[in-house]
């Protein structure tokens, strides 16, 4: 089984699934019905798609294994948690402490333009310095970047964390991720 999702999850990074984005994509793409979950045979179909030929019953194990809810069909959080890639806890506690610098607001778990508001400069921003955009548009503009669950102007520990599983896949080592993200995040 691991095997197939290894499989699978080369071939979304190859596809220029440059991460999570990518794969919510790949998502949207095999959901032909717009259901916004995946049947077995939409499943299927999408992995034919991508080139991958598994017989048909590692097909229905794949498909049993991501469906974690047994509803018969996945979700995207399903098929998200299956073809993240995993992570190191180097990775997680840096994640983690991003998160919360913006979340000191209101501690509540969740990353809104109230926390952001005080803490994320928009001054340099093109938008907002040829008066296009507001403080508020730029603030609403970074958070859609991370929001791409349910798509609320809310950034949850999750969201967060999945966006930089994704871009994590792209960096080799837990060093230079560590430094992405404390020059990114100025921790």
């Amino acid at each position: 089984m691991a095997d197939h999702i290894t499989e699978l999850r080369a071939k979304c990074l190859e596809r220029g699934a440059s991460g999570i984005h990518g794969i919510s994509r790949t998502f949207r793409n095999m959901d032909v019905d717009h259901s916004n979950w995946l049947s077995l045979k939409e499943f299927g179909d999408g992995l034919k798609d991508f080139g991958l030929s598994f017989p048909e019953s590692s097909v229905e194990e794949l498909f049993s294994y991501i469906d974690k809810d047994g509803q018969h069909g996945i979700l995207f959080d399903e098929f998200l948690e299956a073809l993240r890639p995993p992570m190191s806890q180097t990775r997680i506690s840096i994640i983690n402490k991003a998160f919360a610098k913006f979340d000191k607001e209101t501690g509540d778990g969740v990353i809104t333009l109230e926390d952001l508001r005080d803490d994320y400069n928009v001054e340099n921003h093109p938008s907002y310095k040829s008066g296009f955009f507001t403080k508020d548009q730029v603030l609403s503009e970074f958070l859609h970047v991370f929001d791409k669950g349910i798509e609320d102007g809310k950034v949850t520990k999750e969201e967060f964390t999945n966006y930089y599983s994704g871009v994590g896949a792209n960096i080799d080592t837990d060093e230079e991720f560590v430094k992405m993200m404390t020059t990114a995040w100025k921790i």
